[in-house]
């Protein structure tokens, strides 16, 4: 959500897109194509799906439990979002993905060497590549793919990031029509919370993003509370004045000039963190004008317990607390200075304790932070993850709405593990930027993780080389298995009962000695098998 500095090509800047309001594009937008091609058209062709359709699509065989279908999920007044930035979308340049953007920042070389001394500026990317497009409306069509992955997930909907501008100079915060008719085309049930940024000069006034907002308040893709009212949720608003922060009488200042012109909007702000919400001199002020809120930190297993306490205390409030999960935090940053830290997830553990407090202190709304920052916490299906983190999100997506944890009907195993020890020794010749941190909370682990979902009970063993370990699991449903990372082999899964394999799994990924490069990348896979959404 931070990751302002990423050089583009020429091409992708100062774009001439503008917004247009009641969900149409404007003609600029459309590319040649007709209005009802941008509205209507996908992938697969044919109609939008409706609010109940899709039920095959949520794929219950990709999954160890049987996962209600997407009107079902909806069904319930707990709503699950996930947090969209759209400078890493499924292509930047609508290229061949070996010579893309994404290639390029992945690659020490790429950027023209800027990243040289970190070992690249990413080390991850979306799962789904493809040769380029030719259909003029190619981003449109890749918004649909991420739809679909995100429907499959048991997602409401995306909480979109986009600028207080109708115009930005990065193009890819440009696209905010496109996102709405995308979610319409797939599945009108899928909804777009808008969360914009707002201006951060001195003398800024509420105009240009009341202006803004109105564009898009009336697609029937963007998300409303039962009461009509239109949500918006803006990252980080109690930032000090001197960062660009606004003082609460500008937020009202919003609201007014938006009442003015027909549309009520019910604030969510999403505070940096509990310490920098707690600074906030006139906070009391602050709850009375909010309709609920949300965090972003959570990255370490420790700060999951919150999800429960600030559920109650939004509650005692008469707010929606919007309960933040996520996987890990990774950054490769450079700009005033070199940026090379981490926080650690201790394997699945983290996204499991931010689901597990959530879910037990009734929390009525999830933010999954984030879908697809790849310079920092992506959660979406991606190269370096494949489904095992999806998957995970379905599970407890569908616990979160219906109550209760899926029974489960398919073994299926899925791992977590890093591809170094994190002290492994690496190349200070090539990695002159110095050492990934630990930014805060607990120190490095370095374990593997097997993450079991059983049927019946049965007996789990992990092999690294000559390392064997094997857990006795004596009944159903998920189990976390851990056993610490042996450099210089691949490890190996099984589930055995009364000695026969019943499931195996050979990680994708090879725990290195030594590397060139540091990568703190929680790798991860899953055995079951099926055809996916795209």
């Amino acid at each position: 959500m931070q990751s302002w500095h990423i050089a583009l090509p020429i091409a992708l800047l100062g774009s001439s897109v503008s917004g247009c309001g009641d969900g149409e594009l404007a003609a600029s937008e459309v590319d040649g194509a007709s209005r009802a091609d941008a509205v209507l058209r996908s992938p697969g062709g044919g109609e939008p799906a409706g609010d109940s359709g899709r039920s095959e699509a949520s794929g219950s065989p990709c999954y160890p439990f049987d996962q209600p279908s997407p009107a079902a999920l909806r069904g319930s007044e707990k709503k699950a979002f996930a947090w969209y930035f759209p400078p890493y979308p499924v292509s930047i340049d609508n290229r061949d993905p070996s010579g893309d953007w994404y290639a390029r920042w992945l690659s020490p070389d790429g950027g023209g060497g800027e990243y040289a001394d970190t070992g690249g500026q990413l080390r991850d990317r979306p799962l789904f590549q493809r040769p380029p497009r030719p259909e003029s409306l190619w981003r449109q069509l890749d918004f649909e793919v991420e739809i679909r992955q995100a429907i499959a997930m048991g997602l409401d909907g995306f909480i979109l990031e986009m600028s207080h501008r109708k115009v930005h100079s990065d193009d890819r915060f440009n696209q905010v029509g496109k996102m709405l008719d995308a979610a319409r085309a797939v599945d009108p049930g899928f909804r777009i919370l808008l969360g914009p940024g707002f201006p951060k000069e001195s003398n800024a006034t509420p105009d240009e993003l009341a202006e803004t907002l109105l564009s898009y308040t009336g697609h029937p893709s963007v998300f409303r509370l039962p009461d009509g009212r239109v949500p918006i949720a803006t990252f980080y608003p109690e930032r000090p004045a001197s960062s660009g922060g606004k003082p609460l009488s500008w937020w009202k200042a919003l609201r007014s000039k938006m009442r003015a012109r027909g549309v009520e909007i019910a604030w969510f702000p999403v505070f940096l963190s509990r310490t920098s919400r707690d600074k906030i001199p006139d906070l009391d002020a602050w709850y009375d004008e909010i309709a609920g809120y949300s965090i972003f930190d959570g990255k370490f297993v420790s700060q999951g317990a919150s999800n429960a306490t600030e559920s109650q205390n939004a509650r005692a409030r008469g707010l929606t607390w919007v309960a933040r999960t996520g996987f890990q935090d990774i950054r490769v940053r450079k700009g005033d200075y070199v940026e090379l830290k981490h926080w650690e997830p201790s394997n699945s553990r983290t996204l499991r304790t931010l689901f597990d407090h959530a879910i037990g202190g009734d929390a009525p709304w999830i933010n999954v932070v984030t879908w697809n920052d790849y310079g920092e916490t992506q959660t979406a299906p991606s190269q370096a993850r494949g489904y095992a983190v999806a998957d995970l999100i379905a599970y407890y997506t569908t616990w979160f709405k219906t109550g209760a944890a899926p029974a489960i009907t398919r073994d299926a195993l899925y791992y977590f593990h890093r591809k170094q020890h994190t002290n492994a020794p690496y190349d200070r010749t090539r990695q002159t930027a110095g050492a990934f941190k630990i930014a805060a909370g607990p120190a490095a682990e370095n374990n593997v993780e097997l993450l079991a979902f059983l049927t019946e009970p049965g007996r789990l063993i992990i092999t690294q080389g000559s390392d064997t370990r094997v857990m006795d699991v004596t009944k159903r449903g998920m189990t976390s298995f851990i056993a610490p990372i042996v450099p210089g082999t691949t490890p190996a899964f099984e589930l055995q009962r009364d000695g026969e394999v019943i499931v195996s799994l050979t990680s994708d990924t090879r725990i290195e000695r030594e590397v060139v490069y540091q990568d703190m990348t929680y790798y991860a896979g899953g055995s079951l098998e099926c055809e996916r959404p795209e």
